[in-house]
């Protein structure tokens, strides 16, 4: 068992009769460094017992898949088409595929959005900044929820890896990052646990190539990324790591 595993927050052990989520996910063409199609990554999620994810592909500042150079309405329709594309095999599947995306704001860092809908987007052209104050502002005036990605993690492309984010602009960290090493996961829940902030989790996963992932437990299903921001606001759910 993953060392970070044994100091994970407290949760209500509503039994095994729960839906799993994944909040990070990613897919071929919305994110460049994607390896597999959003069909193919939910039958790998449905295999494994998940019954939905977000998936929340690269945006406009980060290593999106998607032509920067798309006027913003374009660009906001052709990053969400990858989402509208795979609603019918979501359909086929019974698998909840929920809209969200992960934003860059500074050299290596990034955060999750989920509430906002394209259209939200694309009606929201001030967010064609890279400024983690006006996305803060925006999504929250729009009923979403806005989180920091995988804090501390230490890769040659981050300049300051263990620099400590503004935690005012945020709702809620993800502390368990699949794809983090077990010791920047380690001092993310260290740093945060007592924070006030609602702690999330994601496996952040590019491929089909995985036996578990990382996510949230919840009592009902989650249909629509507005749904998916209400229960994170009110913190109703339990942490899953593949248990």
């Amino acid at each position: 068992m993953l060392e970070y595993r044994k100091i994970k927050p407290k949760t209500t052990h509503w039994g095994d009769l729960m839906y799993k989520y994944d909040l990070h996910v990613h897919s071929i063409g919305g994110s460049a460094c994607g390896h597999d199609t959003v069909e193919n990554m939910m039958k790998r999620y449905k295999e494994i017992g998940f019954t939905g994810f977000a998936l929340t592909n690269h945006f406009l500042h980060g290593y999106t898949g998607v032509d920067r150079n798309l006027p913003w309405k374009d660009f906001v329709k052709e990053y969400s088409s990858y989402y509208y594309n795979s609603l019918e095999t979501a359909n086929k599947l019974d698998f909840d595929l929920i809209f969200g995306l992960e934003e860059k704001y500074d050299a290596g860092k990034e955060i999750l959005v989920y509430g906002i809908t394209p259209e939200m987007l694309s009606n929201n052209p001030e967010l064609q900044n890279m400024d983690i104050k006006i996305w803060s502002q925006t999504v929250r005036e729009n009923g979403g929820f806005i989180a920091y990605a995988h804090p501390f993690r230490n890769r040659s492309y981050i300049p300051d890896p263990y620099t400590m984010p503004d935690i005012s602009l945020v709702d809620g960290i993800e502390v368990y990052n699949r794809g983090n090493d077990p010791e920047d996961n380690e001092l993310a829940i260290k740093t945060f646990k007592n924070s006030g902030k609602i702690i999330i989790a994601g496996g952040d996963l590019h491929s089909t190539d995985f036996n578990y992932s990382f996510g949230i437990k919840v009592k009902e299903r989650i249909k629509t990324t507005e749904q998916l921001a209400g229960v994170l606001k009110s913190n109703n759910f339990e942490i899953y790591l593949g248990e």
